[in-house]
């Protein structure tokens, strides 16, 4: 769990980074980003994102966000 938090931790910063950029281009997609190399993968669903990511780097771990929201997905029922 450690390792996931860490690889959490370190994406944060580098999406904060990339925010701007991302929300003008790629709203409402979900982008992966692998901490170590900082490289980043868009793509319209979440496991097309991870798969990219892992087609680069297979033995890392990467954490995905989804550009424009404040979960990369929701669980539950919307109330208004």
């Amino acid at each position: 769990m450690k390792k996931q938090q860490s690889v959490s931790a370190s994406a944060r910063p580098i999406f904060e980074s990339l925010r701007i950029q991302l929300e003008a281009e790629h709203l409402n997609r979900f982008v992966a980003i692998e901490p170590i190399s900082g490289d980043y993968f868009v793509a319209d669903t979440m496991s097309e994102a991870i798969g990219h990511s892992r087609e680069k780097f297979p033995d890392r771990l990467v954490h995905t966000f989804r550009i424009g929201h404040a979960a990369a997905v929701h669980f539950g029922m919307q109330t208004r």
